[in-house]
């Protein structure tokens, strides 16, 4: 059933899914009670606004993503997937800086938490601070070795400071975890 209906919604024109998702946004935003995390439970404010924020950003409203983000930050200070969401947001709107102080909150409220380090040493490496980057990169892989993004990345980084071995040995890492980008890198590369 639920399958059927996916396929029906694909088939609609891309114009039509749109109304019909910013539709179902304003569903979502009126009657909260209808996406509670079970029966009888009233949905946390922070997660959905994490959720409205996602589903803004999934349609390129990045700013209203920021908007939802940043309102259940005011509702939950210390929600680390609100600050990488509303820095990924951030990134989209090239706002390095408030990026990089949104990943910033993240690891200063969870040093360990892999993902954030990930983000932050990504924004490091598309800004070319390369050194950032590879001690971000380092330190995700060090609590999480086998964490494909970040060794897909420590390997960019490394062949931008011309360590080509260490490259391919980061990508053949990640392609042996069945990272596909692994193999273009290493197709692209690695001799």
């Amino acid at each position: 059933m639920v399958k059927s209906i996916f396929r029906q919604i694909l088939n609609i024109p891309m114009m039509v899914r749109k109304k019909v998702a910013f539709l179902l946004l304003a569903l979502f935003v009126a009657f909260p009670f209808l996406f509670s995390q079970g029966p009888g439970q009233a949905p946390s404010a922070d997660i959905d606004y994490n959720r409205k924020g996602l589903f803004r950003a999934e349609y390129g409203d990045y700013k209203g993503a920021i908007e939802d983000y940043t309102y259940g930050l005011s509702l939950k200070p210390d929600d680390i997937d609100l600050y990488i969401n509303r820095g990924l947001a951030k990134v989209e709107l090239k706002d390095v800086k408030g990026a990089l102080f949104d990943f910033d909150m993240a690891i200063a409220i969870d040093s360990t938490f892999v993902r954030a380090l990930n983000c932050r040493g990504s924004l490091f490496l598309d800004q070319k601070r390369f050194t950032e980057a590879f001690a971000d990169f380092d330190k995700a892989l060090k609590l999480h070795p086998n964490y494909a993004n970040a060794l897909i990345n420590r390997g960019l980084t490394r062949r931008e400071l011309k360590d080509s071995i260490g490259a391919c040995n980061d990508w053949n890492l990640a392609g042996s975890y069945g990272n596909r980008r692994a193999n273009d890198y290493i197709k692209r590369y690695c001799k």
